[in-house]
């Protein structure tokens, strides 16, 4: 892993396009609900304890990479969007939408800021961990 010298994100090699942005992961919360800031420490708190997770912010999301990127969180005013990927459609209530993309699939689940995270979602991010 490289590190930007600029906006100090952790990338796979030194001439890798990225978003050169410095972001504090706070300054997304900011103007959000404390519950929703909470879901999100939950998620951040389980998936960094996995092995060589990198994590950074863009100016409107948090990247969680491994050997790619494989967990995208977006807060947005009440809830946080969560994007992951998986080798198959996902046919579950959770999951608001499954795309096609790039021999893969791009999957969503939205989590409201009085909702809580499943075992489901973990288990379909760590999936997404497993697969990039």
């Amino acid at each position: 892993m490289e590190i930007c010298p600029k906006c100090e994100r952790e990338l796979k090699s030194a001439n890798q396009w990225h978003n050169c942005v410095k972001v504090d992961i706070g300054d997304l919360f900011k103007n959000k609900s404390k519950e929703l800031e909470y879901l999100f420490d939950q998620l951040l708190l389980e998936v960094t304890e996995w092995d060589d997770v990198a994590v950074s912010a863009t100016q409107n999301c948090i990247v969680f990479v491994h050997n790619q990127t494989f967990l995208i969180i977006r807060p947005m005013r009440s809830q946080l969007d969560i994007k992951f990927y998986s080798a198959v459609k996902l046919n579950d209530p959770l999951v608001l939408k499954s795309i096609a993309y790039s021999g893969r699939y791009e999957n969503h689940i939205r989590v409201t800021a009085d909702g809580h995270i499943t075992p489901a979602v973990f288990m379909y991010i760590k999936q997404s961990y497993k697969l990039l």
